[in-house]
């Protein structure tokens, strides 16, 4: 999406916004990546390192539970690691609405976009 900020128009992508009626902008955080499938899996894996236990206790062939615990462990851990991803979102503030204009996972861009519309703001 082409951006660009100048003294009197912010533009994202096809959308236009004057900077002389943006009253405040503001950055969200949003975590587009529940965790609750890590707990599941987590919880499987566990389940299934256990009855791996109990059969090698047993004297049997614990290889399939052994799979399929280091299977849920994988994908626990991939999925507790996608978790951690955060996509910052930019929303300009009118006097009548409030509206997302950009995201981005990048933190210095929406920051720096930021900046350069308030630097815009107060030029105006």
């Amino acid at each position: 999406m082409q951006v660009s900020v100048d003294g009197n128009f912010a533009r994202f992508g096809e959308k236009s916004y004057a900077i002389n009626k943006i009253n405040t902008v503001e950055v969200r955080t949003v975590h587009p990546y529940g965790n609750g499938w890590a707990w599941v899996c987590a919880i499987l894996s566990v389940l299934f390192a256990y009855g791996a236990y109990n059969l090698i206790k047993d004297g049997k062939s614990p290889a399939i539970s052994v799979i399929l615990c280091l299977v849920f462990a994988s994908i626990s851990h991939w999925v507790w690691r996608r978790s951690k991803i955060v996509e910052f979102q930019l929303f300009l503030m009118t006097s009548s609405t409030s509206m997302q204009a950009y995201s981005s996972f990048d933190q210095d861009e929406i920051s720096d976009l930021r900046t350069r519309i308030e630097a815009a703001m107060v030029a105006a």
